[in-house]
This record gives C-alpha cells, sequence and structure tokens, in this order.
C-alpha cells in the first residue's frame, strides 16, 4: 500500500480554520500523482500520452468526511487501486476521511478503449510479494 503525508495549509481552510471539504479532493490527487510517480509514470503523461495515443481523464471523484482538518494537521493518505477492463479506480484512506477517484483509458477520439497492456502489466505487478 502506498502511503502520502502532507500537512493542512493555512490557504485550504475556512475561517474557523478548518479545511475546505473541496480541499481533501485536492489531498486525493496530490496522493495519486504522487502514486502515479512511485509507479513510473509521469502524471502528465499518464493523464495525456500523446505519444502512445491513450489517456486516463478523471470521470469520477467522492469523499466520505469522518472528521474535521485542521490548519497545521499533518494527515497520511493511504493509495489503493483496483484496476479493470477500461478503468481504474483508485482510493484513499486516511483518519479523517476516505474517497474514489475514477480514470477512464480513451484514445484520442475521446473513445473508450481497454486499458494499454504495458499500463496494465506496471499496475498487476504493483503489488506482487515474493
Amino acid at each position: 500500500m502506498f502511503k502520502y503525508k502532507r500537512r493542512i495549509r493555512f490557504g485550504d481552510t475556512d475561517p474557523f480554520g478548518i479545511a475546505y471539504f473541496v480541499a481533501y479532493l485536492n489531498y486525493f490527487k496530490e496522493a495519486l500523482d504522487e502514486f502515479l510517480r512511485f509507479m513510473g509514470f509521469k502524471p502528465e503523461f499518464f493523464y495525456r500520452n500523446r505519444e502512445k495515443n491513450y489517456a486516463f481523464p478523471i470521470v469520477s471523484c467522492s469523499a466520505n468526511y469522518r472528521k474535521p482538518l485542521k490548519y497545521d494537521d499533518e494527515i497520511e493518505i493511504e493509495v489503493d487501486f483496483e484496476i479493470k477492463k477500461r478503468s481504474i479506480i483508485f482510493s484513499f484512506k486516511c483518519d479523517a476521511a476516505d474517497g474514489k477517484i475514477v480514470c477512464v483509458c480513451i484514445n484520442k477520439d475521446w473513445k473508450t478503449i481497454e486499458i494499454p497492456k504495458e499500463v496494465r502489466e506496471k499496475f498487476e505487478k504493483a503489488y506482487i510479494v515474493d
């Protein structure tokens, strides 16, 4: 399981010092980008790979909140995934919330396609333990 740590910044909070609800989605997206780097993908080439004619736009995101985050709190977000035929569902979990981001694989014409073999193989090998 991949883990990403970050601190709550002042600009992420409301007048009461509580992280604004949309900030959690930003935290999940940051964690996703770092997870992709960990997996060996440059995020900009994962989301849109012109050379190989595929892209993974985000088509859905959600968050469920359990407790407020306050300015200067440190959080650790766990990232996991489920790979499907044409999409990848990324799951995020921390003490304060959990969420999901769904990316669908498309071609240059914005038609859904099967996940390319080289992408699938990287994900399938991600958590193989000898």
